[in-house]
């Protein structure tokens, strides 16, 4: 592959990360509304439906970033394999110049807490989704004795 090929590639795989992380935004925003608006009131079989859609969502978005982040490692690759470049390939990976643990890049360091997040923001609206209310009604009639 030629420079530009590869170049053309990064782009256009940044370009499908962002469009993945505006429909997370998106499906979690909505997935929120919902909870505030209709959910919380909901019976748990329209809860676990309305959650598994959510998941069913979710497995897909993450399926497809891990796809990307393979597809970027790969041009990373071939970057490193251009005779000689414009910019290093540790550049690439690491455009501040900050410190960082040895073996580590601010790439490494973004996918990482991209994947922790979506993790933790998954574990929440399934806490949203069943346990809050409960868990609010049980100390609220603690607060009452």
């Amino acid at each position: 592959m030629s420079e530009a090929e590869v170049m053309q590639g990064l782009f256009s795989s940044i370009q499908v990360i962002i469009s993945l992380f505006s429909m997370f935004f998106a499906m979690v925003s909505a997935y929120i509304a919902g909870l505030y608006f209709f959910l919380n009131r909901a019976p748990v079989a329209l809860k676990f439906i309305a959650f598994g859609l959510l998941s069913i969502g979710l497995v897909f978005l993450g399926g497809a970033a891990a796809g990307q982040q393979r597809m970027q490692e790969g041009l990373f690759a071939a970057w490193g394999r251009v005779s000689s470049p414009l910019i290093a390939i540790e550049m690439l990976r690491n455009p501040f110049p900050v410190a960082l643990p040895p073996g580590w890049s601010v790439y490494d360091i973004g996918v990482t807490v991209g994947w922790l997040t979506s993790v933790c923001v998954y574990l929440s609206l399934g806490y949203m989704t069943f346990f809050y209310r409960a868990w609010h009604r049980m100390h609220r009639a603690d607060g009452d004795s």
